[in-house]
């Protein structure tokens, strides 16, 4: 009897879990997918489990988005009027990125600082003591890895769980795409016109 008894409360359980779990999943499939990532992330984030891949996931888009303003930023000090105003051009997306970014961790209880490594640190401090051309060729060249990065990291996103992270890597590829080829058109002008004295790539995380 007892056994009988504690088998019919967990189906009793099991049908309930089931039930809510039903409800959760109709509510989020019912969100507009045309609202944004930080929306939807609010309204999402309650069925969502943080685990190391999401984890992994939101850390990397966080310091490689932080990098990348910071680059922009040390463009301004080039001589060079079209990487001034490309830099310029890319940087509120990127800042958008990190209040996304942000949102999303918020909801599942994550804290971020925006703050880059001290590798990264050491390496933006270095690349704003140089001057124009060899200036350009370093941050190009950087842009063009975060670049590639970013698109790594937003394909395997399609493998992670969180509806909210796919929806934002998904939305997230396309203004990185749309920067790839300006980017390389920049860096092979400023390699065509630059100095040969310091070579793209010299300046790296130690």
């Amino acid at each position: 009897m007892v056994l009988g008894s504690t088998a019919a409360i967990m189906l009793a359980a099991s049908c309930t879990n089931s039930s809510e779990r039903e409800h959760r999943d109709t509510a989020a499939e019912e969100v507009d997918s045309n609202i944004d990532v930080t929306t939807k992330a609010q309204v999402n984030t309650a069925d969502i489990n943080m685990d190391g891949g999401e984890k992994a996931f939101i850390i990397s888009a966080y310091s490689q988005s932080l990098y990348t303003i910071e680059l922009a930023t040390a463009a301004a000090k080039s001589k060079d009027e079209a990487l001034r105003n490309f830099a310029k051009k890319i940087t509120p997306g990127y800042q958008k990125m990190l209040t996304d970014i942000e949102s999303i961790a918020k909801g599942k209880g994550l804290t971020l600082e925006r703050n880059v490594s001290e590798a990264q640190r050491k390496e933006l401090d270095a690349i704003k003591q140089l001057g124009s051309p060899t200036l350009d060729q370093q941050v190009l060249q950087k842009m063009q890895m975060l670049q590639a990065s970013f698109t790594t990291l937003f394909k395997e996103a399609a493998h992670l769980q969180s509806d909210v992270i796919k929806d934002f890597a998904k939305n997230s590829m396309s203004p990185i795409h749309s920067q790839q080829a300006e980017t390389t058109t920049l860096f092979n002008k400023a390699n065509e016109t630059g100095s040969q004295s310091t070579r793209p790539g010299e300046v790296a995380t130690q």
